[in-house]
């Protein structure tokens, strides 16, 4: 089955993101296969997975904000900043209240400076983070901007026999967030530690709607490029002759009156020519799709 689209993956804990991707290779009979933001192992919940030409449109849809679910036990510090890692340090919470943390949390909202994990994905010097802390070396990432949204408490459970509490959570953030090292710098400004247990990211930009892997692999389904398209990005149409032109990567004038920013352009045919830059009334192309052969 050859494609070009978006498939919307309700990805179950366990297998890295990597692992669902060649699961998608098989289902549809491809190598051009790819995702558009890594979830953890332990991470359940969407992930977008490009096949064929909408591969090209991953690096535009992982800019997008993400929504997640998720639970920061405090008390307890790890190696990896999540329930996979080795146990660093134990700290009581007896002294900590639910006003302290409600209090903490909100200092947590808005632009904020994180260093990620260690044993992050991040490439340094071509090199995965993890995978130079896997070697044994030394890793010191520097601290990044990143916006925290909306960072929502939605229940915040003591569970006595551990001496740890639960905070579960609602987070909305931009890309590169990394909701692990929230659940450490929160369990750090509270002095006793933090890693996160669970996460479910619920949303990535306007995507929501997921099919379980499984299902996926017993009957395949996706959106198709041109859908995806319209549904990520402010829409313009072009007369035949823009369209020409677009499809050779030709800047025109933007057509109508629409927010500068990244654009999805299409033909009069209601196919997607691509992705334009919009901006001082121009349209300037950074990917097409679709050419004039």
């Amino acid at each position: 089955m050859s494609i070009d689209g978006i498939v919307l993956v309700d990805k179950p804990a366990g297998p890295t993101s990597h692992d669902v991707v060649a699961k998608i290779r098989k289902v549809f009979n491809t190598r051009k296969v790819g995702h558009a933001g890594t979830l953890d192992p332990m991470a359940t919940g969407l992930l977008v997975i490009g096949v064929g030409r909408a591969t090209r449109l991953l690096g535009y849809l992982s800019a997008h904000d993400k929504e997640y679910f998720g639970t920061i036990r405090l008390g307890i510090t790890t190696t990896t900043d999540d329930a996979q890692g080795e146990i660093v340090d134990q700290v009581s919470t007896q002294a900590i209240s639910e006003t302290m943390i409600l209090e903490t949390v909100r200092e947590f909202r808005g632009p904020i400076m994180q260093q990620p994990s260690a044993v992050s994905a991040i490439k340094i010097d071509g090199k995965r983070a993890y995978t130079r802390v896997r070697d044994g070396e030394e890793v010191n990432i520097p601290p990044r901007s990143v916006m925290i949204h909306d960072l929502e408490i939605i229940e915040v459970v003591h569970v006595d026999h551990l001496d740890v509490i639960d905070v579960k959570v609602r987070v909305v953030c931009s890309a590169g967030t990394y909701i692990r090292a929230l659940a450490r710098d929160i369990g750090a400004k509270l002095s006793v530690g933090g890693h996160l247990t669970e996460l479910r990211r619920t949303r990535s930009g306007v995507f929501e709607a997921m099919t379980p892997l499984a299902r996926l692999q017993e009957s395949p389904s996706h959106l198709e490029l041109s859908q995806a398209v319209e549904m990520a990005f402010p829409r313009v149409d072009l007369s035949e002759s823009d369209a020409a032109k677009a499809r050779n990567g030709v800047k025109i004038a933007t057509p109508i009156q629409i927010e500068s920013g990244n654009v999805g352009v299409f033909g009069p045919d209601g196919i997607a020519i691509g992705i334009f830059d919009n901006s001082e009334s121009e349209l300037r192309a950074l990917v097409v799709f679709s050419t004039n052969e």
